[in-house]
């Protein structure tokens, strides 16, 4: 599945800027599906400049269009093209520890009192006069400079971590800073139970998760006490029979949300693990309706 930071990485020298983990792109969307599934092992920020696309993860879902800001918390998402309109954006990526080195660092105080706020996958960045500046004199300050200097581009990367996190508007966002602060790297679970349904390779939930293929294995049997290509083939087969029950998805729809997109295979892997095949379980929950 396509990482979106390595192919931002490889844009032309002229529409990106990298500095250590830390890279900006100024992207124009040329791909031709109205869908595209991705993921990335950095977060990153998107601000609109023009046109609109929908970002979805799991349930959650956000519209970004013409002067939004989004954050799109490491992972694996989709994206909805709308081809009304051409799309231009600003892509900044993040990793963990430069967050949290720049909240720490920095001794900016997050509010963890309202729960309310507990992080989705993808949250609008509420905008504002002095965030929609810093995203444009950035832009003008990538496109005059030629080659910026590394550590003026890295304070302009710690810039937008500080304006986000004392805006008591995107507290959201702030509460996932926090969340980093006290943690080494994600919980395995949560990185497994937040991206199943998305057909990754195990070297890439690895590499999401912080660790290398040998340890992600370790671990994941120390938790699971089973094989990772064993509990992802019964966590995607469960949530295909749930979209099958419980909502008006085809079978194809099914297999494709649930991350099992050879329709031959989740077919085989739905039988062997109920006894019925798919098409048998659409029908008898049509049925019971």
């Amino acid at each position: 599945m396509l990482n979106v930071y390595d192919f931002m990485k490889d844009l032309p020298a002229s529409k990106r800027l990298i500095v250590n983990d830390l890279l900006f792109a100024d992207y124009k969307c040329p791909l031709s599906h109205s869908r595209f599934d991705m993921w990335t092992h950095h977060n990153y920020f998107v601000y609109v400049m023009k046109g609109k696309k929908k970002w979805f993860a799991g349930d959650k879902e956000v519209i970004a269009g013409e002067g939004d800001c989004i954050f799109v918390k490491k992972g694996a998402h989709s994206i909805y093209q709308y081809f009304d309109d051409e799309f231009c954006s600003l892509f900044m990526f993040v990793p963990d520890h430069f967050i949290k080195e720049t909240v720490i660092s920095n001794r900016i105080e997050i509010s963890v009192n309202d729960r309310e706020y507990y992080p989705a996958p993808i949250l609008r960045v509420q905008n504002n006069e002095i965030l929609q500046s810093y995203f444009l004199s950035f832009l003008s300050y990538i496109s005059t400079s030629g080659q910026p200097d590394a550590k003026l581009a890295e304070l302009k990367f710690r810039e937008l971590i500080m304006i986000v996190a004392t805006m008591r508007e995107n507290a959201a966002v702030a509460l996932y800073f926090h969340e980093l602060c006290n943690r080494s790297r994600p919980p395995l679970q949560s990185v497994m139970e937040s991206n199943f349904t998305y057909p990754m390779k195990l070297e890439e939930y690895a590499r999401l998760s912080g660790r290398s293929l040998s340890l992600f294995k370790r671990d994941f049997k120390k938790i699971y006490n089973t094989t990772p290509g064993r509990w992802l083939t019964r966590k995607r087969i469960e949530y295909g029979r749930y979209l099958l029950q419980k909502t008006d998805k085809s079978v194809t729809e099914a297999a494709l949300d649930c991350g099992l997109k050879n329709h031959s295979h989740f077919s085989r892997a739905f039988k062997d693990q109920y006894g019925i095949s798919p098409v048998e379980a659409k029908k008898t929950s049509e049925q019971n309706l």
